[in-house]
């Protein structure tokens, strides 16, 4: 009887750390998997962080090539115009000294007068056109800077992503190899302890 007894405590035992070694595998393979979804799950939100800045780069290049196109159009009107200008101007004046000197007058003073108004009005257009294609210059900096931000900070919550990622999965791993050499000291503990049982029904006679 007490035999029975003694070799059932030892398989008792042996299938008591058997099971707890199974399961400390199982919990070991599912900490694995785990570390191996936050490296996807990493790698999946950096790529949508990289496209998401990506996107915005090439919507503010699109701006700026519309502001670029813009501001190229205008130059080419205000340079019609000022050519229209200064043609008006210059008729004006032939015509005003043509006056002049068919009816044999003094035309200097008007003269003079007309050409300063007339030059003011060019220096005003050319003026009108230098800020507007300032405004547009400053326009496409201010797209250009975004640009260059958005560029930057999507690089960057890409590499925080992976980051985060990386530092996870590697905690998973590290507690899978922890419970696996917890379950092989576990299991040598338990054949120990079998061992000795057994070692000790022989000496006691138990065994005989």
């Amino acid at each position: 009887m007490a035999t029975v007894l003694l070799v059932t405590a030892i398989a008792s035992t042996l299938a008591s750390g058997a099971v707890s070694y199974v399961g400390a595998q199982r919990n070991a393979k599912a900490q694995e998997y785990a570390a191996d979804a936050a490296e996807a799950q990493g790698n999946y939100n950096a790529t949508i962080a990289s496209n998401n800045a990506q996107g915005r780069v090439n919507d503010l290049a699109f701006q700026e090539s519309q502001l670029a196109l813009g501001k190229n159009i205008e130059m080419q009107k205000a340079e019609r115009e000022r050519i229209l200008i200064n043609q008006k101007i210059n008729t004006d004046l032939a015509k005003t000294k043509n006056m002049f000197a068919t009816e044999g007058g003094t035309f200097e003073d008007v003269f003079k007068s007309e050409e300063t108004l007339a030059y003011d009005k060019l220096a005003s257009f050319d003026f009108d056109a230098g800020q507007a294609n300032y405004g547009y210059s400053k326009q496409a900096g201010e797209v250009v800077r975004q640009s260059g931000q958005a560029y930057a900070l999507g690089q960057a919550d890409r590499a925080m992503t992976l980051s985060a990622a990386a530092n996870q999965a590697t905690q998973f791993r590290n507690q899978a190899s922890a419970t696996r050499t917890a379950a092989v000291g576990s299991l040598l503990g338990s054949v120990s302890s079998a061992s000795s049982m057994g070692a000790q029904g022989y000496a006691d006679g138990t065994f005989s």
